[in-house]
């Protein structure tokens, strides 16, 4: 299982592209809206099913009265009626960002527990926030999140002002990663093909490695953004396949990027003992 975070430097699609990978994965997944601006699944793909009663927004209560970890899995909604593909809707209002500041650290830890109860994750971080340009602000984003995922994306157009855009935020990526992260190593890009720039000339233009791309499919994209009754024929749409074929490339990645991680084991002669 894998955990991954999917960033932009403007608004490029970050929710369409993450709940394309989270209902496309073939395995249990966890959607989770940390997007600071507001998160926009629960009234728009979900049209209102989930209450505001629940999501990222009352974590924070539950964090400061010692309950987050026994309240966390009430907040958590379906996304599709067999259960297997759940949200954690995000917040309702941007003012509300800030409350969130002491709960992304004991969040990753939760997130964590689910990745390591078989759930695949997905976070929609948004908007890339930052604090200077080599660092992401701590206090209205959801760096802690962003930093320790396996796998990295930033969500780039293949359109001129979409790739202009990611370049300074790439330098902050790779800064804070390498600085206050596990290693801009994590850092990839997921490219959405609209525009007339081909995925591996904007990976070789930013210097960052393309771990996947989604097809221009708008029809799809606003079925996503915007719920409708077409929502239980997406699974033949363009988008979705190639949100199937994304998966697998993603968790390569992530897999690749942990056994580089991961110490390494001490070897010795056969026969030879260490006292």
């Amino acid at each position: 299982m894998a955990v991954v975070a999917l960033v932009s430097a403007k608004g490029v699609g970050v929710t369409a592209s993450a709940l394309a990978l989270a209902l496309s994965a073939p395995t249990r997944t966890l959607l989770a809206e940390c997007d600071p601006s507001g998160g926009m699944i629960r009234n728009g793909y979900l049209q209102g099913a989930a209450t505001a009663a629940i999501g990222l927004h009352r974590l924070a209560a539950a964090h400061r009265s010692g309950t987050l970890a026994e309240v966390f899995e009430q907040h958590l909604v379906p996304l599709d009626q067999a259960g297997g593909r759940l949200l954690l809707p995000g917040i309702t209002d941007p003012a509300q960002a800030a409350s969130l500041a002491g709960t992304w650290e004991a969040l990753h830890t939760l997130l964590r527990v689910m990745e390591q109860d078989g759930f695949d994750i997905v976070i929609d971080a948004g908007r890339v926030v930052v604090e200077s340009a080599t660092r992401l602000n701590e206090l209205h984003s959801p760096a802690a999140l962003v930093r320790r995922a396996d796998v990295l994306l930033l969500v780039v157009r293949g359109s001129a002002p979409s790739v202009a855009s990611a370049a300074p935020v790439v330098k902050t990526l790779r800064e804070d990663l390498d600085g206050h992260g596990t290693g801009s190593g994590a850092l990839g890009l997921l490219v959405i093909e609209d525009g007339p720039y081909r995925p591996a000339e904007i990976g070789a233009h930013l210097g960052v490695p393309v771990i996947a791309a989604l097809p221009h499919d708008p029809a799809t994209a606003q079925i996503l953004t915007d719920g409708g009754r077409l929502r239980g024929k997406l699974s033949l749409a363009p988008l979705m396949r190639a949100g199937r074929s994304a998966h697998e490339q993603i968790t390569l990645a992530a897999t690749r990027r942990r056994l580089q991680l991961a110490p390494r084991a001490s070897w010795s002669p056969a026969g030879v003992s260490h006292v």
